[in-house]
């Protein structure tokens, strides 16, 4: 049997377990991935290789400058105020997480969006008494569909964006994708205020006991005496955070900045070093480094590229144009939820353009499709960091991304079908 079923095989049983939630995820995805190492499909340093990667170390990091904003008091002074303007309903909630998380996701990794974000809606959904799981799934997707507001917005943009020069095309501006970005998240905010609520986990699954460990609270402890200094110190560190990753300076790559940024908040005692350690959530750790093994084994294994293959090979010799894009961007949107977003913009991008330029398509649109879809982790809770932050805090399984995951990339795909082929002409 080729590596390429037996990938495909492994990823159709863990599929089936994270729909059933038989096992917890991050157990799914390492056994999963401990499969493939032993089938020979990747090798043995693989399998651990995540672990010393960005990815972790950024969503570490975050993890901890997020549980900062808690242990500081800035994320309850941040609470009172927000809901003082939005209300105590969950709509007046829900319409401030999506603005704020699409906007500063436009400029800033969605990843650190979410993790500086979480402390803050957990707070005011604790403080409105409103459901907290309720409130996440919004936050994660709109961290993602904000990406494409702005080339630097997703590192998966500056991928496609990077390979469509060197192949010859065109490269986006920087505001060129807001053209379909600016509608898709519009039409996003609507879909979580209206359709979308009705898909979104009923009542409150969130863990009280974790929560209340996660703010730095509980409920024999009194109430933190507030320190000024502390909390401006936190905000300082945080904003020279958020304006180096959104700088995306190669000298200083965002993990490394999180990484500095971290440990300076523990160094000046905005957060102590036992709580920067429970602030590390290791679920979701384990979900990403092992995902990460499943994803090199799609790779190297010619599993996606055996997909990519046949979904071409059925649009025939003369498709219709937009057929072709459409079929490419559905295929963008499985894959990143799978691979996530950069490693599946690394894999078809210079798969889909040479195809595209070949049938005579232009080759912008194709790449505008890559970037959207490859922001459109919405079915499953492993597909992007910014969807497994959140899954311990809000005690989300598979279907509580998937039943709202779905709606989100119907309205994503019909406003891409729309405003692509308008702006950028087949």
């Amino acid at each position: 049997m080729s590596h390429a079923i037996i990938s495909l095989i492994v990823l159709a049983i863990m599929a089936f377990i994270f729909v059933t939630d038989k096992l917890p995820l991050a157990l799914t995805s390492m056994v999963g991935a401990a499969v493939l190492v032993l089938a020979g499909v990747i090798p043995v340093e693989n399998l651990y290789s995540a672990f010393s990667g960005s990815t972790i170390v950024l969503l570490a990091a975050m993890m901890v400058i997020g549980s900062a904003l808690f242990h500081t008091g800035i994320a309850e002074k941040m609470s009172d105020v927000i809901v003082k303007l939005t209300g105590t309903t969950e709509n007046g909630i829900l319409l401030a997480t999506v603005v704020v998380a699409t906007i500063l996701s436009s400029i800033c990794s969605g990843v650190a969006v979410v993790a500086m974000l979480l402390p803050i809606v957990i707070g005011i959904s604790m403080k409105a008494n409103v459901s907290v799981s309720r409130q996440l799934v919004p936050l994660a997707f709109a961290a993602s569909f904000g990406c494409n507001l702005t080339l630097v917005g997703a590192a998966s943009n500056v991928v496609v964006n990077g390979q469509l020069a060197d192949l010859g095309a065109t490269p986006l501006t920087f505001l060129e994708l807001g053209k379909v970005g600016l509608p898709i998240s519009i039409f996003g905010i609507i879909y979580f205020l209206t359709i979308g609520k009705k898909f979104m986990v009923q009542g409150d699954k969130s863990d009280r006991a974790y929560l209340m460990e996660f703010t730095g609270q509980s409920e024999e402890k009194k109430e933190k005496e507030f320190s000024s200094a502390k909390a401006g110190l936190c905000l300082v560190i945080l904003a020279v955070v958020l304006v180096a990753m959104a700088w995306n300076n190669a000298k200083f790559p965002m993990h490394l900045v999180a990484t500095v940024g971290a440990l300076i908040m523990i160094l000046t005692g905005c957060i102590k070093e036992q709580e920067a350690y429970k602030a590390i959530d290791w679920s979701t750790i384990f979900i990403v480094g092992g995902m990460s093994g499943v994803s090199k084994a799609m790779d190297v294994s010619g599993a996606a590229k055996m997909i990519s293959n046949g979904a071409v090979a059925l649009m025939g010799d003369s498709p219709s144009k937009l057929v072709v894009l459409f079929v490419i961007f559905i295929l963008t949107v499985f894959l990143t939820n799978i691979m996530m977003n950069t490693s599946t913009a690394l894999l078809v991008t210079p798969l889909f353009i040479p195809i595209a330029i070949h049938l005579g398509i232009n080759p912008t649109a194709i790449a505008v499709a890559i970037c959207v879809a490859a922001s459109s982790p919405f079915l499953t809770p492993v597909g992007s960091g910014t969807n497994t932050l959140v899954v311990r805090p809000g005690n989300l399984g598979f279907m509580d991304f998937f039943k709202p995951g779905l709606g989100m990339t119907i309205v994503v795909t019909i406003i891409s079908m729309i405003f692509i082929p308008i702006f950028w002409p087949l």
